[in-house]
C-alpha cells in the first residue's frame, strides 16, 4: 500500500467520499481491510440516520422488534460485552438525526420500556455519545426523557427537539435543566412544534425552561415557547445571541427599558403573542437592530393597535438594518371581514423604514389599496423582493388596484420576485379578438419576477391575461390564485370561486407559451435590425 494512505486526513477524505457515493461500499472497505477498519467507521458512524441503529448494533440475541406494534424490545439483560459493543461505535457519532424512525430505515417506530431503562443506566456515568455535537430528537416525551438525559454532553452544540403531538410534564421535564450544566458549548436549541403555540409545555414547564435558559451563556440561536421576563432579559444580554423565536405570556411585561447593547448581536427576531398590545408595549420597551422580524398574533386586533403597533416596530428598530417583516394573526378559520379596512395611512409609519425587502401581511381585516397607493409604497420600498399582502386571508372587497398599479409596482421596484396582490384585471381582460396592437405596459417589464399569486382576483378570459403577464414578467414560470379563506363574488357575478381558480390554472398553462412565442419574436426583430444595419452600412 502506497505510503499516502497511511495519512488519516488522506483516509478520511477518500472515506467520505466512498460515503456519499455508496455507503454499502465504505462498510465492506470496513470489515475488509484491517488498515481503513478504524478511519472507515469514524465516517461511517459519523451521522446515524436514527438513535434506534445504535441499539441494532449490538448482538442479535438481544433485541427483536415486535412485528405487530413495530416496538424494539430487549429479549435478555444488556451484559458488560454487549456495551463494549455499543460504546465501539457511539463514542464516533457526532450527529443523531432522529430517535427511532424512519421506520423504513430501522424497522421500527419506538422503543420499549426495557430498552429505555437500560441505555439510561450503563455501567459507568457518562453520556451515551460522548462526541455528540448535534442532537435531533423527534420523541421529547416523559417516556424517553431519561433516556434523553443521558444523550447531553459537554460536545454538543445543537440540540433539537421536534414536539409535534409531543407533551412534557413534571417531574421528567426538570431534565431540561440539566442542558446548561452539561451541554457549556451549546449554541443552537431549538424547541420546534410545527405550529406559533403548541402544549408541548404547561405552566410548570415553561418555568423550568426559563431557569434552563438561564444557565445558557453561549447561545447563538433559541427557539421555545414561553419564557418568563427574568429569562428574556438574560437573553439580551447575550453578545452572541443572533436568532430569537419565542412565545410571550398573556401576562409578559418588561419594568425597564432594554437598551443598546441589549439584544445587540440580534439578526431574526419571532415573536408569538396572544394579544398585539402584549406585543407592542415589549417593543416600546426595546431598542435594537434586527434585520428581519416576524410577529404572529392569536387575537384579531384592531386597526387603532395595528398602526400603534407599527408605531412601536419602527421606534425600536434600527431603519438602516431592518430589510424584512412579517405580521400575520395565527387563527386561520373563515371569517366575515369587519367593515373597516386596512388603507395606506395604516401602513404609512412602516415607510420611515427605507430597506425593506421583504413584506409580508395576513390579518382577518379588508384591504383597500388602489393604484396611488401602491405607487406610494413601491416608491418608499424600491428594494422589495417579495411583497405579499393577506394571500391567506383575503383582501375581502372587490380589488381597487389595476393592472396600472400592478406596472408600477413591477416599474419601481426592479427586484421584485414574487407578490401576492388583489388585481382587478378589467381593463385588460378581453377577448383576444378585441386585443389593440398597442401594449397595455407600455414596454415596462420586470425580469426577475418569478412568482405571482393573485388573490381573489376575477377574470374571464386567459389567454389574454397570460398574454398580459407575459409581457410585463418575461421570467414568470408560477401563477397562482388564492381564493380559499375570503370568497369576494358579487351577487352579479354568475360564476363561481372554482370558476376562476380554474381560469388562472390555464393562465399559467399558457404562459411557457407565450413566453416563448415573445422571445421568438424578439430575436427575429434584432436578427432583422442587424441585417438592415449591415446593408446599410
Amino acid at each position: 500500500m502506497h505510503p499516502c494512505l497511511n495519512i488519516v486526513e488522506v483516509q478520511q477524505a477518500i472515506f467520505r467520499e466512498v460515503y456519499f457515493q455508496q455507503r454499502g461500499d465504505l462498510a465492506s472497505l470496513a470489515r475488509t481491510c484491517r488498515a481503513f477498519n478504524s478511519n472507515s467507521l469514524d465516517v461511517l458512524w459519523a451521522t446515524l440516520d436514527s438513535f434506534a441503529l445504535l441499539v441494532k448494533c449490538l448482538p442479535r440475541d438481544l433485541w427483536r422488534i415486535d412485528p405487530e406494534d413495530k416496538e424494539m424490545v430487549f429479549q435478555r439483560p444488556m451484559t458488560l460485552k454487549d456495551w463494549q459493543v455499543f460504546f465501539k461505535y457511539s463514542c464516533r457519532v457526532h450527529v443523531v438525526e432522529q430517535s427511532v424512525g424512519p421506520e423504513y430505515i430501522t424497522g421500527c417506530s419506538d422503543l420499549g420500556d426495557d430498552v429505555i431503562f437500560s441505555l439510561s443506566n450503563p455501567p459507568s456515568y457518562g453520556p451515551l455519545i460522548p462526541c455528540l455535537r448535534t442532537l435531533h430528537w423527534n420523541k421529547p416525551t416523559n417516556e424517553y426523557a431519561s433516556l434523553l438525559r443521558m444523550l447531553f454532553t459537554s460536545s454538543l452544540v445543537t440540540i433539537s427537539l421536534s414536539t409535534s403531538d409531543c407533551t412534557l410534564d413534571s417531574p421528567e421535564v426538570t431534565i431540561l435543566t440539566s442542558i446548561g450544566p452539561a451541554c457549556p458549548s451549546l449554541k443552537s436549541f431549538c424547541i420546534s412544534s410545527g405550529t406559533p403555540f403548541s402544549d408541548f409545555l404547561d405552566i410548570n414547564g415553561e418555568m423550568v425552561l426559563s431557569e434552563a435558559v438561564m444557565c445558557m451563556h453561549s447561545l447563538e440561536s433559541l427557539v421555545c415557547p414561553a419564557l418568563d421576563e427574568e429569562a428574556f432579559i438574560h437573553l439580551s444580554r447575550l453578545s452572541t445571541l443572533s436568532e430569537l423565536s419565542m412565545e410571550l405570556k398573556y401576562d409578559f411585561k418588561l419594568d425597564s427599558l432594554l437598551t443598546p447593547p441589549a439584544f445587540g448581536s440580534i439578526n431574526t427576531l419571532t415573536l408569538n403573542v396572544s394579544s398585539l398590545s402584549i406585543l407592542t408595549s415589549t417593543l416600546e420597551s426595546m431598542q435594537f437592530s434586527p434585520s428581519q422580524v416576524s410577529f404572529t398574533v392569536v387575537n384579531s386586533p384592531s386597526l387603532d393597535a395595528i398602526r400603534l403597533f407599527f408605531i412601536a416596530l419602527v421606534n425600536a428598530c434600527c431603519s438602516e438594518r431592518l430589510s424584512q417583516v412579517s405580521f400575520s394573526i395565527a387563527n386561520d378559520e373563515q371569517y366575515s371581514p369587519p367593515p373597516q379596512h386596512l388603507t395606506l395611512s395604516t401602513f404609512q409609519p412602516l415607510f420611515a423604514l427605507p430597506h425593506i425587502d421583504t413584506f409580508e401581511l395576513n390579518l382577518p381585516r379588508g384591504i383597500s389599496l388602489d393604484d396611488a397607493d401602491i405607487t406610494t409604497l413601491a416608491r418608499h420600498w424600491p428594494k422589495l423582493t417579495q411583497l405579499s399582502i393577506n394571500e391567506k386571508t383575503g383582501w375581502g372587497t372587490s380589488p381597487h388596484l389595476t393592472h396600472q398599479g400592478l406596472i408600477t409596482l413591477l416599474s419601481h421596484c426592479a427586484d421584485l420576485m414574487q407578490f401576492a396582490l388583489s388585481v382587478d384585471f378589467s381593463g385588460v381582460d378581453v377577448p383576444t379578438s378585441e386585443l389593440l396592437d398597442s401594449r397595455p405596459g407600455n414596454g415596462v417589464k420586470n425580469d426577475n419576477c418569478l412568482r405571482a399569486t393573485f388573490v381573489t382576483s376575477a377574470i374571464s378570459h386567459p389567454a389574454t391575461i397570460a398574454a398580459f403577464l407575459s409581457d410585463i414578467c418575461p421570467q414568470l414560470t408560477t401563477v397562482k390564485a388564492s381564493w380559499d379563506q375570503d370568497i369576494f363574488i358579487s351577487e352579479e357575478d354568475p360564476d363561481s370561486g372554482e370558476a376562476y381558480l380554474d381560469r388562472w390554472e390555464e393562465v399559467e398553462i399558457l404562459l411557457p407559451a407565450f413566453t416563448a412565442v415573445r422571445r421568438q419574436c424578439l430575436g427575429w426583430v434584432q436578427m432583422k435590425t442587424k441585417e438592415e444595419d449591415v446593408v446599410s452600412a
